[in-house]
């Protein structure tokens, strides 16, 4: 996999809320136990991981950021509805 496409998705994983960080955790946990707990977060290195953890990753995380999308459209439409 390549680094430009693994820098994205790191990209995306900041984005998530605490939650969503756990479900990403969960997928890592069940394809490596690489991985350091600091305060601030948890250390994976993206090279330990095999692609099909990458993978899953991306799908987790377009299925948010989707959610996240059609939700704030949604908003959206409810507040251009209640000015009319």
């Amino acid at each position: 996999m390549n680094r430009a496409r693994k820098d994205k998705l790191r990209e995306q994983i900041d984005g998530l809320d605490v939650h969503e960080h756990a479900q990403v955790f969960s997928i890592i946990k069940r394809y490596t136990e690489e991985y350091t707990k600091t305060q601030s977060g948890v250390l994976v290195s993206s090279e330990s991981l095999p692609d099909t953890c990458i993978e899953e990753m991306e799908r987790l995380v377009a299925f948010y950021v989707d959610q996240r999308s059609r939700m704030d459209a949604e908003e959206r439409a409810r507040k251009s509805l209640r000015k009319e």
